[in-house]
């Protein structure tokens, strides 16, 4: 079809000088007779491996936030190549650890760019992709973050991707859902302001929730390494607020929500996808409560199953991370594009 293609090309050009038509002719031989001009010029080797990186946290406040998501991408990727690998080459997974700051993402972001690998994956927590992305960027390395909701993060960046939805559509979902589905008027909102993931989302919902009609009676902030939410939980007993919306992660919302709870505060919790594994930590505290995430077992689509199908093949329980999904979806569409693209050339598999 390639050829069919130049032919017709140049046949409409037929009638012009023939000096035109040689011109014609040589751009079209070299665009359709040659393809994958840049895929060749990388000189990939069969046998070579194809490094990808995957950054997250291994150690620090997010370690046991992260973990799920690190141990989801190293088997992903022995299975792809214990099928066959990618493009007949075996994928080489180096994992990074942003050591749970914007710093060490970004020093993570600098080693990747120094080992020369084809892609990276990661992060989980907005604030860690917000700072590793632009040095991605500019060294023209395709990211995936699996997690990251913080509209910002992709923004503007055309090396820079995402699988899960924005903080914008999140925040506003949940504040419809309080006011058309539960029927509350009023509520507080908790922002954790060392997380950038949280102050925006909450930003979100707030607006969205007053533009629906609602009250928020209280908008504060606590600082991720808090341990004490006392003042705060008093204050709300005082406004008595129908629902309180916390978009933290698992360590500080847990930590919230048993003490409340302790200290009699009876309110409707709502939260975002930061939720990760509260069930296991706080299963009578988290009772009644609701979050928005990208992925649940209960809705059986066809990718869903197989999904499922094969986390059991190595596992004896069910699914209880939300967010294990996406980290499988995001090696499976690298490794996609590097399919599409036919090589390892990164403009070409940003470009897939």
């Amino acid at each position: 079809m390639r050829k069919a293609n130049c032919f017709l090309l140049v046949s409409q050009n037929k009638m012009r000088s023939l000096r035109r038509l040689l011109l014609v002719w040589s751009f079209f031989t070299v665009l359709c007779f040659f393809p994958s001009v840049s895929c060749a010029a990388t000189g990939d080797v069969d046998s070579e491996p194809i490094v990808i990186a995957a950054i997250f946290s291994q150690t620090g406040i997010a370690a046991m936030h992260n973990k799920p998501l690190i141990e989801m991408i190293t088997l992903t990727v022995d299975q792809i190549n214990r099928d066959g690998g990618v493009l007949g080459r075996p994928l080489k997974l180096l994992v990074l650890d942003n050591k749970s700051s914007s710093i060490g993402a970004l020093e993570a972001a600098r080693k990747a760019v120094a080992a020369d690998v084809t892609a990276v994956i990661g992060s989980h927590w907005s604030s860690h992709s917000l700072a590793m992305a632009p040095t991605l960027q500019m060294a023209g390395i395709p990211m995936i973050t699996p997690t990251s909701s913080h509209p910002e993060v992709t923004r503007n960046k055309d090396y820079v991707f995402r699988l899960n939805f924005v903080d914008s559509m999140q925040g506003e979902a949940m504040a419809r859902f309080a006011i058309e589905n539960l029927g509350v008027t009023t509520t507080a909102v908790l922002r954790n302001i060392d997380e950038q993931y949280s102050v925006a989302i909450g930003g979100y919902f707030n607006a969205a929730f007053s533009a629906l009609g609602g009250k928020v009676l209280f908008d504060t902030g606590y600082r991720g390494n808090t341990t004490d939410f006392s003042s705060i939980i008093n204050k709300l007993q005082v406004l008595q607020a129908e629902t309180v919306y916390i978009p933290g992660y698992t360590r500080d919302t847990a930590l919230f929500m048993k003490q409340a709870r302790k200290q009699g505060l009876q309110t409707v919790f709502l939260g975002g996808d930061g939720w990760d594994m509260l069930e296991e930590l706080i299963p009578e505290e988290v009772e009644g409560s609701y979050q928005s995430v990208s992925w649940h077992p209960s809705v059986q689509k066809s990718g869903s199953r197989r999904f499922q199908r094969f986390y059991q093949e190595s596992h004896t329980t069910p699914i209880q991370n939300m967010t294990m999904p996406l980290a499988y979806d995001a090696v499976m569409l690298l490794t996609e594009a590097i399919r599409r693209a036919g090589c390892t050339d990164r403009k070409q598999i940003r470009d897939a």
